[in-house]
């Protein structure tokens, strides 16, 4: 009786908790602002965009009650709260626009939907647009079933590497093409990209440094192994051959880990290796819709909301010069919410800012900031979840 109870009770609350929605998306309108700096409407245009946008999903949306404050009784609940809090931007169209007191202002009307975002090419497209496009290097070491060791392009002689040996690689970078993805050309870097002693299974930061020499944002590096399991059934020659799939995706700018994924698959045939190459590519199909779901989900979260940026603050001459720098950032510039100081050595701060926007814009609006003739800002360089700045008396 208890449980039946406690049951009725989430079923209740699901159907009066402001927020929760059952259909797959809901159409807002909403208006976002942007301050103009010298003149330059174009970039507050942009910015005002961004802002709608990220209003629009905190509006379908609403505000979710945190799934650490449910209680264990109340678990059903928690989950059915997280499905509905995960909300991205299918498509927009702007109703007006306008410039008034040095202020760009935009309305839109969107369609925020929830749900599995990997599956919605538009909504998908939107996400990676507002990230900037970021570019992906795939960086997997391939075993097949025969090889006594595994191939990766980044390896000694990497010429040796053909694409066909690289299936999981290949299939992955295809699939996620599909949906908007960019890639960098591994070809083009093949057997320049080398660690001290090369090896296949790669450290983060190993994969982190021959990334950025790519210029690529975001790395998925991991390994995969097919082997021989044997025969299908007996009496028959048809072998089966089973692959294991484990990648990881981070960010090349601050190392973050933002998606961890693994995946199986098991195929028979007459031949062991062509069993080996089937099952590799059958669990690579299944593994890049997975890390395809969980990295939109994680840029979804970061484009709606804010994100953390690493700051690189240099030509710090004392404490006081970087506190004041750090008010101004905190309370002065637009969509930063919070800044912490992580660490100060030899005249180089490390920041961790917390932005409801773009670090471009962040940096278009530092350059332009008066420091009331304290020092001045030039900023050295520009990523997505990365900036170098100095500071120069």
């Amino acid at each position: 009786m208890k449980t039946r109870a406690c049951m009725l009770t989430i079923f209740c609350l699901l159907m009066v908790l402001p927020g929760t929605r059952a259909q797959a998306g809901d159409e807002v309108e909403v208006s976002g602002q942007a301050a103009i700096f010298d003149g330059d409407k174009a970039q507050a245009r942009d910015k005002a965009i961004d802002d709608a946008l990220r209003k629009a999903v905190e509006s379908a949306v609403g505000t979710m009650i945190s799934s650490e404050t449910i209680t264990e009784n109340y678990q059903l609940l928690s989950d059915r709260i997280y499905s509905q809090a995960e909300g991205y931007v299918k498509k927009y169209k702007i109703t007006d626009e306008r410039a008034e007191d040095n202020v760009y202002i935009v309305n839109i009307s969107a369609h925020v939907a929830t749900g599995a975002i990997s599956t919605d090419i538009d909504g998908l497209k939107n996400v990676l647009k507002r990230k900037e496009m970021p570019r992906v290097i795939i960086m997997v070491a391939e075993q097949n079933v025969g090889s006594n060791k595994p191939v990766y392009w980044w390896g000694p002689g990497g010429a040796v590497v053909t694409q066909d040996m690289r299936v999981v690689e290949n299939t992955i970078m295809k699939k996620m093409q599909a949906k908007g993805f960019t890639f960098v050309d591994t070809d083009v870097l093949e057997g320049k990209k080398k660690i001290g002693v090369p090896v296949a299974y790669l450290s983060d930061k190993q994969a982190r440094r021959i990334a950025k020499t790519s210029d690529a944002e975001l790395i998925i590096v991991g390994k995969a192994v097919a082997r021989d399991i044997g025969k299908t059934w007996e009496g028959t020659r048809l072998r089966s051959a089973n692959a294991e799939l484990a990648v990881r995706a981070i960010n090349c700018d601050n190392g973050e880990i933002i998606a961890v994924a693994t995946e199986t698959a098991t195929v028979p045939n007459i031949s062991p290796t062509t069993a080996g190459s089937q099952a590799l590519k059958r669990a690579a199909e299944k593994l890049s819709d997975k890390i395809t779901e969980l990295i939109a989900k994680k840029w979804v979260a970061e484009t709606s909301s804010a994100a953390s940026i690493r700051m690189t603050v240099k030509g710090i001459k004392n404490n006081r010069m970087l506190s004041n720098f750090i008010k101004i950032l905190s309370n002065q510039v637009r969509s930063v919410k919070e800044v912490h100081q992580k660490s100060l050595r030899s005249g180089t701060a490390i920041l961790q800012v917390m932005l409801a926007g773009k670090t471009r814009d962040m940096a278009t609006e530092l350059e332009a900031k008066d420091f009331k003739g304290e020092f001045k800002i030039e900023v050295e360089s520009v990523k997505a979840s990365a900036m170098t700045v100095r500071l120069i008396k």
